[in-house]
């Protein structure tokens, strides 16, 4: 019996890897940059036509004789967190994890397609969740090439997901389950570290240029830099293996990154998991991510949207009043007159009540000498006048907010998220409360963590500790991006009020 041949296909940000499989066996693979396209059959084109040319070059050069693809996708778009939960049920962690989550992300959880898994660790009493998301858009766009091009998606999943299960084909990687991976081409790099086999850490890199050669020394910095951050994170977390796979030698990196990251390093090649002298980042992405029907044991996502609770409006239906008996009738009118003349009889002796607790209160209250002699009118003309001198007092003490909490919270960076730091901070006292400015840099290698440390840093403002008693509101004013000692960073400015 003939068997089946699959086809894996990987999209990345620049360049596109395709793997034919049959069985277990590897039947041909191919990775291309866009730069192998015609530029002059192209560059009037815009750039989903770019994509499709591209993958119609690599599946074409893999011959794919299935319309039936595997596709993952560059880890750019992804959103990752990780979560620890108490012991529950399946259906329990999916109802906490959508509300947890939305806190995470600058838009409504209805735009994101998300998937999970968990492993249940009954000694900790705990379940670690992995969680991955894409917003809706991203991902239509992606489906939309791939229908113009009569491409049906069996899978859509991280490239992160597909290269480590194509590294768990390797025999002395396979038992491990706490690791990380460093991938990277000229194009692009990611950092990813699993626990039990679960994604709980991914930082999609950029990739710093010197001419038309990486720049090594600022590649290092930024995965130590993402290393750090990990680990400050992550305080409990046992790094086993530390891996580093790529389409060109990363011997130049070994020796820096040992010493930067003071771990372990072991190099693996496309080759070694492939056994093509053709094979790249790009193409064992796109084997990895056949092989997800050969490791069900390992986290394969199904994205889904989040289902809103939509509440049912209330129907009016009409009530069928049967005929009433003359006599039942009756009674009813009885037993409604007999109901009210006792309902009159209580609050008659309730106001009796009243009346005298409340002449008895009155013959307790104390008059002070000082208005004794006064008359109602002018004892309601110098309550009124006390009430304005109250609210004036008042008043003046809420324009006193105390600062030194604040300023001893900013210190301790208990306001301020991992990789900001303040530039200056100006502050005027205005008739009720302080109003300023406040600026500073953030560093994180991506832009879209930096502008989630930003809003992460309004929201503490607004919402969080003692800055919220000394100003009703914090707004981001501007950010932009500035380059500091050769490093790409994000400033901002923050208006207080």
């Amino acid at each position: 019996m003939t068997k089946t041949t699959k086809v894996g296909l990987y999209l990345g940000t620049g360049s596109v890897g395709a793997a034919v499989m049959q069985g277990r066996n590897i039947i041909s693979l191919a990775n291309y940059e866009f730069s192998s396209l015609e530029e002059s059959r192209i560059e009037n084109l815009n750039d989903e036509i770019r994509w499709e040319a591209l993958i119609n070059k690599v599946l074409r050069d893999v011959n794919a004789d299935s319309s039936n693809v595997y596709v993952s996708l560059s880890d750019k778009d992804f959103i990752f967190r990780s979560l620890e939960v108490p012991l529950m049920k399946k259906n329990e962690i999916e109802t906490s994890i959508v509300f947890e989550i939305e806190k995470y992300i600058p838009f409504k959880m209805d735009e994101l397609a998300w998937a999970y898994e968990y492993v249940r660790l009954p000694k900790e009493k705990k379940n670690i969740v992995s969680f991955i998301g894409i917003r809706q858009n991203n991902l239509a766009k992606i489906k939309g090439i791939l229908s113009r091009l009569k491409i049906n998606a069996l899978a859509i999943e991280p490239s992160c997901l597909s290269l480590a299960r194509a590294i768990k084909t390797s025999k002395k990687i396979s038992k491990i389950n706490n690791f990380a991976v460093l991938d990277f081409t000229n194009l692009e790099a990611g950092l990813t570290f699993f626990q039990y086999d679960l994604p709980v850490f991914n930082r999609y890199l950029s990739i710093p240029k010197e001419g038309n050669s990486i720049n090594l020394n600022k590649f290092v910095e930024s995965v130590i830099l993402s290393f750090q951050y990990f680990k400050r994170e992550f305080k409990v977390y046992s790094l086993d293996k530390f891996i580093i796979i790529s389409n060109v030698t990363g011997g130049e990196l070994i020796s820096p990154l040992k010493e930067g990251l003071q771990t372990d390093i072991e190099e693996i090649s496309p080759y070694d998991l492939t056994s093509r002298n053709n094979a790249g980042i790009e193409s064992v992405k796109a084997f990895g991510a056949i092989n997800r029907d050969y490791y069900r044991g390992f986290f394969r996502p199904v994205f889904k949207q989040t289902e809103l609770e939509e509440k049912e409006e209330a129907l009016e239906r009409p009530v069928d009043i049967p005929s009433l008996r003359v006599g039942l009738l009756l009674s009813l009118l009885g037993i409604g007159l007999i109901s009210s003349v006792l309902l009159s009889i209580f609050l008659q002796n309730k106001i009796s009540f009243e009346k005298v607790a409340l002449q008895k209160e009155e013959r307790s209250i104390t008059v002070p000498f000082e208005i004794k002699k006064l008359t109602w009118k002018q004892r309601r003309s110098l309550a009124a006048k006390q009430k304005k001198e109250v609210k004036i007092l008042r008043s003046l003490v809420e324009s006193f907010k105390g600062l030194s909490n604040f300023f001893d919270e900013l210190g301790q960076r208990k306001i301020l998220p991992q990789g900001a730091w303040l530039k200056d901070l100006n502050l005027t006292l205005g008739k009720k409360s302080y109003k300023g400015t406040m600026s500073g840099y953030v560093f994180r290698d991506d832009d879209y963590q930096e502008r989630l440390a930003i809003d992460e840093f309004i929201s503490n403002l607004n919402n969080e500790y003692s800055a919220a008693d000394v100003f009703s509101s914090a707004e981001i004013n501007s950010s932009v991006k500035k380059s500091i000692s050769g490093f790409e960073v994000t400033y901002f400015l923050v208006r207080l009020r």
